[in-house]
């Protein structure tokens, strides 16, 4: 009977070094799959944040674009050109006489 018993104990040896391997495997395994989708979360979660400032940073440039083409299209109308050549560049029409304020 002891010779059973020391028989069966040989022969479980080796299933439980396979039953403890097996588990040491699938933990390696799970703290590597998580690891992954961890980096991966958190590689989309701040791809997520650049493109949401990257759309603000656009429509930024694009309400800028509209006001400088607003701008270029005041700018070339003959009655600004006319302001600005009176204003800063002090010119008149024919027959007109520019009077300056003291200074």
């Amino acid at each position: 009977m002891k010779r059973t018993r020391q028989k069966n104990k040989l022969q479980n040896r080796p299933r439980v070094r396979l039953l403890y391997g097996s588990i040491f495997v699938l933990c390696f395994m799970v703290a590597v799959v998580g690891s992954s989708g961890w980096q991966l979360w958190k590689l989309r979660s701040q791809t997520e944040e650049q493109l949401a400032y990257l759309n603000q940073e656009r429509l930024t440039l694009l309400q800028q674009e509209k006001l400088l083409h607003d701008e270029i299209a005041q700018l070339n109308t003959p009655s600004y050109i006319e302001k600005l050549a009176r204003e800063q560049l002090g010119l008149v029409k024919r027959g007109e006489i520019l009077i300056s304020p003291k200074n």
